[in-house]
C-alpha cells in the first residue's frame, strides 16, 4: 500500500506541469455553472502567463486589473479561446486598442483605460465585432480614418461616452455600415455633421455636450431617435428643423430635450408646437422654463402662447400675423398722414388770421380793393414824414417788413385793417 501511494505522489510530479487546473476549477474568479462565464476582477493581475481560462468561456471580463496587452503572450490568451463572444477589459492601464486577432469575438469593452485614440489596428480586418465601447477615456478626436479597419464589421451599437471629444471628421463614421445605435454623451461636441453618413442609424444620444441650438443635420433622416438632453439649447423656434418635421409629416423622428435651460418669451412657437405635436418629443411633459423669471420652473406643454406676458417680446408665430402687422403698419401710416394734413390746415388758418398776405395777391380774392373804402380818413396813422411809403399792396423789400407794418395799422375807429370784412 505504502509503494502504491509513491507511485502516484511520483506520477503526480510529472502530470501536474502538464494538466493545467483554470481559474473557475481552482476558484479563482467567479463562473457559473457550466464556466461560460467567467468574472476575474481586480485581482491585480499584471500578466495573463500562468492564468488558464475554461475552453467554454463564452464571456470573460477582466476589469480593474493592471493589464495592458502588450505582449503577444498575453494577447493569445484571449485569441486561443475559440467560444469566446464578450471581452470586458475596462479600468486596465491599456494605452492602444490591442490587435486581437480572434473572429469569434462581438462584443468587446474599454471603457476607463489609457486609451487616446479609437483607431483600430489592421487585425480587427477579420473580426466580426458587433458591440464597442470607448467610454470614460481622454480621446478628444476621432479622424477619418480611425474605424478603417472595421469596415468588414457588422458594428451596430459604439459607444464612446465621456470621452472628452470635441471633434468628430465628418466621415469617420462612414466604414460603420452597419450602425445603428451611437452614443457619445457627456462630451463637448458642438456641432455633428457626421450624421449625414449613415444608413441604418435608429438612435444617436449627444445628451450632455455643448449644443445651443437643434442642428440642421436633424433635417437629413428619418426614423430616428435623437437625444439632445443636458445642452445649451435655449431657443427653439421656426427656424429648427422641427418645423421641417411638422411640415413634412416626419411621424417617426422623436427627440429629446430635458434639462435644456429654455428661454420661454422667445420660444413661443416651440411651445405652439408642442400643443399641437407634442408626439414629436419624447419627453414634452418634463421640459420646464429656465427664463425669464416669471415663468422659470413652469412646463412648457402647459403654457398658453397667446395669453404669456413677455415684456415687448414679438411672440413667433402667435398673434403677430403677417396680416396683423400689415395692418398695423397701414393703420399708422394713415393716422401720420392724417395728423399731418390737419396740422397744415391749421396752420394756414392761423396765418389768415393773424394778418399775413400773400406778396403777389394770389390769396387774395380782391387785390384791387382799398382796405378801408368807407372813411375819407388816411387808412393810416402817420408814419415818419412819408404815409404814402406804407400799402399793403406795394412791393416791400422783404415779406417781414411788410409784416411788421401791417400788424400796426388801424382805422380811425380802432378796427384792425385786416377786418376779415374787407380780406
Amino acid at each position: 500500500m505504502k509503494l502504491f501511494i509513491n507511485i502516484i505522489t511520483i506520477i503526480s510530479l510529472f502530470v501536474e506541469p502538464i494538466i493545467s487546473i483554470d481559474v473557475c476549477t481552482n476558484v479563482q474568479c467567479k463562473c457559473n455553472h457550466h464556466f461560460t462565464n467567467v468574472y476575474c476582477d481586480s485581482k491585480g493581475w499584471t500578466s495573463l502567463n500562468t492564468i488558464e481560462f475554461p475552453s467554454r468561456v463564452r464571456t470573460l471580463t477582466l476589469i480593474n486589473n493592471k493589464l495592458k496587452f502588450d505582449t503577444t503572450d498575453d494577447r493569445s490568451k484571449i485569441e486561443n479561446l475559440t467560444s469566446l463572444l464578450d471581452l470586458s477589459l475596462n479600468q486596465n492601464p491599456i494605452e492602444i486598442i490591442p490587435p486581437f486577432n480572434n473572429s469569434k469575438i462581438r462584443s468587446i469593452s474599454l471603457q476607463d483605460t489609457s486609451i487616446t485614440s479609437v483607431k483600430f489596428p489592421s487585425t480587427y480586418l477579420n473580426l466580426f465585432l458587433e458591440t464597442i465601447s470607448l467610454s470614460n477615456n481622454k480621446i478628444h478626436t476621432i479622424d477619418e480614418n480611425d474605424f478603417i479597419a472595421l469596415k468588414n464589421s457588422i458594428v451596430k451599437r459604439l459607444h464612446i461616452d465621456s470621452a472628452s471629444l470635441s471633434t468628430i471628421h465628418r466621415n469617420a463614421f462612414i466604414p460603420l455600415i452597419q450602425l445603428q445605435s451611437l452614443s457619445l454623451k457627456n462630451n463637448q461636441l458642438k456641432s455633428c455633421e457626421f450624421l449625414s453618413t449613415f444608413r441604418l442609424l435608429s438612435s444617436i444620444k449627444l445628451d450632455g455636450n455643448r449644443f445651443t441650438s437643434l442642428p440642421q443635420e436633424l433635417l437629413l433622416k428619418r426614423n430616428i431617435n435623437y437625444f439632445f438632453r443636458q445642452n445649451l439649447i435655449s431657443i427653439i423656434d421656426e427656424s429648427s428643423p422641427l418645423y421641417t418635421w411638422l411640415k413634412n409629416n416626419y411621424t417617426n423622428n422623436k427627440i429629446y430635450l430635458a434639462n435644456n435651460s429654455f428661454d420661454c418669451c422667445r420660444s413661443l412657437w416651440f411651445i405652439r408646437f408642442l400643443n399641437t405635436s407634442s408626439h414629436f418629443v419624447g419627453d414634452a411633459s418634463s421640459l420646464t422654463c429656465a427664463t425669464p423669471s416669471n415663468y422659470a420652473g413652469k412646463k412648457l406643454i402647459e403654457l398658453n402662447p397667446d395669453e404669456m406676458n413677455c415684456g415687448g417680446v414679438l411672440p413667433n408665430g402667435t398673434w403677430w400675423t403677417t396680416g396683423r402687422i400689415i395692418a398695423v403698419v397701414i393703420g399708422g401710416s394713415a393716422f401720420i398722414l392724417t395728423s399731418i394734413v390737419i396740422i397744415v390746415i391749421m396752420t394756414r388758418r392761423q396765418r389768415v388770421r393773424s394778418g399775413y398776405t400773400e406778396i403777389g395777391g394770389i390769396d387774395d380774392p380782391s387785390p384791387n380793393t382799398a382796405l378801408l373804402s368807407s372813411s375819407n380818413e388816411p387808412p393810416f396813422p402817420p408814419y415818419g414824414e412819408d404815409n404814402d411809403a406804407v400799402s399793403t399792396y406795394s412791393t416791400a423789400p422783404s415779406r417781414n417788413t411788410v409784416g411788421s407794418h401791417i400788424t400796426s395799422v388801424s382805422t380811425a375807429g380802432g378796427i384792425p385793417a385786416n377786418d376779415d370784412n374787407q380780406i
